[in-house]
């Protein structure tokens, strides 16, 4: 169900990204503690996911603020419609979500087709509400938000890449780690403390991981992301709080 309309600005959080029939250890984390500091700051904020993944937020965010997209929508523009006139975001943000590439088809990093498994939540960034502000992070360039970068990623990359574009494009080496520099900034700004501390990322690698998620390198159901042991997690969000925003 469509929650209704509220006061306050609303926020959309979409991430999810399928790894041979389990959700990926890289995304929801970054989304997750980006959905907690928008809230914090004064937002309305919804998660927007698939089926596969919305198993991993259950008891850890409310019910009502988690949007379960079935991997088959059957006519988009009615879908994005619903979506606006429900919850009227006034920001779209992507987390490691998987986007289309030029021939409508969802691929992983290795190529391989993975559209049965993949909602089509980049609908909303491809048509956006008026006044709404799109935001995308991504690591490899099949991510929500690369298409900003398409013509470099094909030159560079030799690949095919996602061509949904955002108004803000923030590249990190782990999808994470650029929204924790992104949950940074919105601290620095408001002058509220946002991040989250050690224990509670570690608390939620674990909970997702006993939940199914997988390392999206390795495969492995392990308390890693992108092939990175969660200690090099926690460093390089320890590390973020000596950098300034100015």
């Amino acid at each position: 169900d469509i929650p209704k309309k509220t006061a306050r600005p609303a926020a959309l959080v979409a991430t999810g990204f399928y790894v041979g029939g389990f959700p990926e250890t890289d995304g929801p984390p970054g989304a997750y503690f980006l959905y907690r500091a928008l809230r914090k700051i004064g937002f309305s904020v919804k998660v927007i996911t698939d089926e596969i993944t919305s198993g991993l937020f259950s008891e850890i965010i409310p019910v009502a603020d988690v949007v379960s997209v079935p991997f088959a929508i059957p006519d988009e523009k009615a879908f994005v419609r619903q979506i606006c006139e429900g919850v009227a975001p006034s920001l779209l943000c992507s987390v490691e979500r998987c986007g289309r590439t030029w021939d409508g088809s969802y691929r992983d990093m290795r190529g391989n087709d993975i559209s049965a498994f993949t909602a089509p939540i980049d609908a909303l960034f491809m048509e956006p509400s008026e006044g709404c502000l799109t935001l995308g992070i991504g690591d490899g360039g099949n991510e929500i938000g690369m298409g900003t970068l398409k013509e470099v990623i094909i030159r560079e990359l030799s690949m095919d890449p996602c061509v949904v574009s955002v108004d803000y494009l923030i590249l990190s080496e782990v999808s994470n780690w650029g929204a924790y520099g992104l949950i940074h900034c919105l601290e620095t700004q408001s002058g509220v403390s946002c991040l989250p501390t050690n224990r509670e990322m570690v608390g939620f690698l674990e909970s997702i991981v006993k939940k199914g998620a997988r390392d999206g390198i390795t495969g492995k159901q392990e308390l890693s992301v992108d092939g990175y042991p969660i200690a090099k997690e926690l460093e390089v969000c320890h590390a973020l709080v000596s950098v300034s925003c100015d």
